[in-house]
């Protein structure tokens, strides 16, 4: 009984320790997901736009990012429930709010410290 109670400690304590690894491997690309989401309902619109792929920044002007994102209510918490990562780019789902509490869903793709695909469902109007 004593073994099997230190083999399920030690499974506890691997998969605490490979959670823990891969949280602190992709604390940058949620970290690039968040602020992507606080700037651009924000309306910093060159900050946002920085932060994605340059194929994606020439689909997403600033003019275009401002019209996307006009009347948005800015989001003040953003969460990642999910976050896998393969080696090839991370992909993050969660959710934001804003103060007034409307919440979005949130969908990100990223590569190498660049967005290549979002999401932002539905999107918090005032």
């Amino acid at each position: 009984m004593k073994t099997f109670l230190k083999i399920i400690l030690g499974l506890a304590v691997l998969g605490g320790i490979a959670a823990a690894a891969v949280l602190f491997l992709t604390s940058g690309q949620r970290e690039i997901a968040r602020n992507f989401v606080l700037q651009s309902s924000a309306g910093q619109y060159d900050q946002a736009r920085a932060l994605l792929h340059p194929n994606l920044q020439s689909q997403f002007t600033v003019q275009r990012l401002r019209e996307a994102f006009a009347g948005v209510e800015p989001y003040t918490d953003v969460s990642f429930a999910s976050v896998e990562s393969d080696g090839t780019g991370t992909r993050l789902t969660g959710s934001a709010t804003t103060d007034s509490g409307c919440a979005s869903k949130l969908s990100f793709e990223v590569l190498q410290g660049q967005i290549i695909a979002f999401d932002i469902t539905p999107l918090c109007r005032r």
